[in-house]
């Protein structure tokens, strides 16, 4: 399946390669990573840093951690079958920092809705990083303004939910819409179907087929798009 990623985004993905020696399209940030130097060519330009997608994820009953990694799968299978460098940065919630959004190329985002909200984590991680992703200037009510430094950035988002899912995955489609993000396709909601009591709500939860493979595209598209842009 893996070779959608390809047919949809790049046909001749060999051919935006940079070839050896040459310069580096002016997309890509130059950067030291993957330089390399030889006694006969002291002065090639250096290698384009990989792409960089960064996945944010929680579970509760692991249902959502099982998502984020089919979701983690599909962008390295996309990335292979491109045969375009790539770094996933996987973070749980808690974890991820300002620096991780800001030095992202694209962004996958997957929780379980708790409570008709996405779950506290999640929604926490949000808080703590929104508003560093914008650049003010101006110092008046006449010339203040305020950008997305993260502008146009491709996203996926899926959510793991009980019986409804809908108010979870619009409450980060608003958020993602603040930051001026770009979404590849509509969020991933996959209900369990269990009924709702405490005991189903609590036990632990397994990813069906389906669901893997939802969020397995999900991850490929989002990475195909930072890789073909």
């Amino acid at each position: 399946m893996a070779a959608r990623w390809t047919r949809l985004f790049c046909p001749n993905a060999r051919s935006i390669l940079p070839r050896k020696g040459s310069r580096a399209p002016s997309r890509y940030p130059l950067g030291s990573l993957h330089t390399s130097f030889s006694s006969s060519s002291a002065n090639k330009e250096p290698e384009p840093a990989p792409r960089r997608v960064l996945l944010v994820w929680h579970s509760r009953t692991g249902l959502a951690r099982q998502m984020a990694d089919a979701m983690e799968q599909g962008a390295h299978d996309a990335a292979e079958e491109m045969e375009l460098p790539l770094v996933l940065v996987r973070r749980g919630a808690a974890d991820a920092s300002v620096e991780d959004v800001l030095t992202a190329d694209g962004f996958l985002f997957c929780a379980p809705e708790n409570l008709a909200s996405i779950s506290g984590a999640m929604l926490e991680f949000f808080h703590r990083t929104y508003y560093h992703a914008f650049q003010a200037e101006g110092t008046d009510s006449a010339t203040y303004t305020e950008t997305s430094r993260l502008l146009g950035r491709p996203y996926g988002v899926a959510i793991a939910a009980g019986s409804d899912g809908t108010s979870a995955a619009a409450q980060v489609t608003r958020i993602c819409q603040g930051w001026r993000l770009r979404a590849v396709a509509e969020a991933v909601v996959r209900r369990n179907g269990l009924v709702q009591t405490k005991a189903n709500i609590q036990a632990p939860k397994a990813c069906s087929e389906d669901t893997r493979v939802a969020c397995w595209e999900l991850g490929g598209l989002v990475a195909a798009t930072v890789l073909s842009s």
